[in-house]
């Protein structure tokens, strides 16, 4: 249309975050979408038409993140290597592409071949983006990427996530959050740094309190167990968990042996 960015979105949202909405670093929500347009005397409906007519051709997409996340599950390397390209080949968004990229890095132990270089630009997304916390990409792609970070860096993020409203959050996101906080027990574990898991269990105290979160609060309560050497409650969360159909979460759980 001829015309800048300043122009175009008429005060409707502010320049800086206009720019990043046509890299696709942010997300704009559909009132101020279409005030713009209307602003611009576009025609809504022909805008419409396209982004239907766009959706056709990817419609697959979803079912492609279902099969990755079976494929996952079950370990299967060959599987994830294939959806793998198969999304690097779509049109999803450049962190679906990255997560999945490290998905198939861990299935497959090619965590130690990323460069430095690659890893710093993952790294950086999260400084690209205002409020990455907020962010439901970014926080997808953390959860993905926690392989990469120090343990330092990990606690710090942890800290800025435990910052937001957490438990106005939609369920799928606070679900993102839930599943960075397993995360991060596993690496406060590995790591031997148990005290630090605290920021991990105060996010999981924030999460709704709805069934939806059950496992991963017996999860966070397993880590305490383990955490304070209270090996009989651990034990028997463990025992809990493979009674009642749970058997691939208590199989990923570090055992305690104290």
């Amino acid at each position: 249309m001829g015309l800048t960015q300043k122009e175009f979105i008429h005060g409707v949202v502010t320049t800086s975050f206009y720019s990043k909405v046509e890299r696709g670093m942010n997300k704009i929500s559909a009132v101020d979408f279409l005030k713009i347009l209307m602003l611009n005397n576009v025609d809504e409906e022909e805008i419409m038409n396209r982004i239907f007519s766009e959706g056709e051709q990817v419609k697959s997409e979803p079912d492609l993140k279902v099969q990755l996340l079976a494929a996952f599950n079950e370990k299967d390397k060959e599987k994830v290597a294939r959806l793998n390209e198969q999304i690097q080949d779509s049109n999803m968004d450049d962190n679906i592409k990255t997560s999945v990229l490290l998905i198939d890095s861990v299935v497959n132990n090619k965590i130690g071949s990323l460069s430095q270089m690659e890893k710093n630009k993952i790294k950086r997304k999260f400084y690209e983006v205002e409020n990455w916390a907020e962010n439901v990409s970014t926080l997808q792609l953390f959860s993905n990427s926690m392989l990469i970070f120090d343990f330092d860096e990990l606690e710090y993020y942890m800290r800025q996530i435990l910052k937001t409203d957490i438990k106005n959050k939609p369920i799928s996101t606070q679900r993102i959050i839930a599943s960075i906080c397993m995360n991060y027990f596993y690496n406060c574990y590995k790591n031997k740094q148990s005290d630090s898991a605290v920021y991990g269990f105060r996010i999981i105290d924030s999460l709704a309190s709805i069934p939806d979160f059950g496992i991963y609060k017996i999860v966070a309560n397993y880590y305490k167990a383990l955490f304070s050497g209270d090996k009989k409650s651990a034990d028997e969360i463990i025992s809990f968990l493979n009674k009642y159909g749970a058997k691939v979460v208590a199989n990923t759980l570090p055992k305690c042996h104290i």
